[in-house]
Parts: C-alpha cells; sequence; structure tokens
C-alpha cells in the first residue's frame, strides 16, 4: 500500500472536485489491512451517494498508482455524529451545538461535560449544560481543553 503522503498527493484533486473540505487518512492494521479515509464536504454535509462516488474514484486513481500485492479494504465515510474539532476555526463554526469536552485539568470539580457551545471568543468556550435538572453555565479556557468533539444529546 501507498504511504499516507502519497495518497493524499493523488486524491487532492478528487477531494477538491466533490467539494470535500476536510478529510482524514489513517490506515489500520490487523487481520485486514484498511485504508480509512473520512470526509466531509465544505457545508458540511457528508451521505451515502457522496461516500460511494468519492469512493469508487479513489479507489480508480489507487489502482493506477499502487502496484503493491498488498491487499486492503478502501473505507471511505463520514466523520460521524461525534467528530473531533480540531482547531479554533471547527470549533467556532460549531457554535450552537452540543458538545462533549474533556479538560487538561478539572475546574470545578469537573474533568468533562457534556453541553451546549453558546459561544467562543477571545479562546474561551461559553457552555451552557445541565446538573440533575438545573441548567449551568461556565467559561472554559481553550487552552484548559484536551479534546472536545460533536456529541450526541439524548
Amino acid at each position: 500500500m501507498l504511504n499516507i503522503q502519497k495518497i493524499e498527493s493523488l486524491i487532492q484533486p478528487i477531494l477538491k472536485a466533490n467539494n470535500i473540505g476536510k478529510f482524514k487518512i489513517s490506515q489500520k492494521s490487523g487481520k485486514n489491512s484498511i485504508l480509512e479515509i473520512c470526509i466531509k464536504k465544505i457545508d458540511g454535509e457528508v451521505d451515502l451517494d457522496v461516500c460511494e462516488i468519492v469512493s469508487n474514484q479513489i479507489s480508480d486513481i489507487l489502482d493506477q498508482h499502487d502496484d503493491s500485492d498488498q491487499p486492503y479494504i478502501l473505507d471511505v465515510c463520514s466523520f460521524g455524529a461525534e467528530e473531533v474539532l480540531e482547531n479554533e476555526i471547527e470549533i467556532k463554526n460549531h457554535v450552537g451545538d452540543y458538545v462533549h469536552i474533556e479538560l487538561r485539568n478539572p475546574q470545578k470539580g469537573i474533568d468533562a461535560l457534556d453541553g451546549t457551545l453558546t459561544s467562543f471568543e477571545d479562546k474561551v468556550l461559553n457552555i451552557t449544560y445541565m446538573v440533575k435538572g438545573i441548567k449551568k453555565q461556565t467559561a472554559i479556557d481553550y487552552d484548559n481543553v484536551r479534546l472536545i468533539r460533536l456529541a450526541v444529546k439524548i
């Protein structure tokens, strides 16, 4: 199988042509080798039709350039409902959404929480969350965030 940098350079034109704004390539070894490519369109949408189209195009280009005999499974998929927000721009794009946050250093006895991201300004995340039916708000310094991802509200 080709290395990730080579794969990325080969698929960039395909991603651009299909309005893919965010992607992540990973290789997973095990009983079957898997080349996983998570994608998200510029407008934030991804459905099975988009995954199928992009998968077919990527498969064709990889078949042309990968002359190894190593079998692998190509999995083109969306980031899913619990997409990790990797930078400040992505966080700003999800103000108003329900998120899960894990902290580097506990704050007021809290090391993780789920709530609505109400704002993100000056490197401070403002979160509204519920504790025993009572709505609470907190401000979290971005530098204290170990992980932030979208969450499913149950």
